[in-house]
């Protein structure tokens, strides 16, 4: 299953802090990212739509009778 906008940014946004927040817990790393997205602009989240968007595609090409 392809992952949608805000896993997207949860990824990047977990890939890019590295090691700079002690906090390990995933249930709290994903309140801080949902945090930050909704405080994101719509035309920040809108970044993130086009990219859901093109991996969603790519899922698709590589998997024509997918359903979920």
């Amino acid at each position: 299953r392809p992952p949608n906008a805000f896993m997207l940014y949860r990824s990047h946004m977990l890939k890019s802090r590295g090691n700079a927040d002690p906090e390990k817990r995933q249930q709290n790393l994903s309140r801080i990212a949902g945090q930050l997205w909704r405080a994101m602009s719509k035309e920040d989240r809108a970044v993130w739509h086009k990219k859901a968007a093109e991996v969603q595609a790519a899922h698709c090409a590589k998997y024509p009778g997918y359903k979920f």
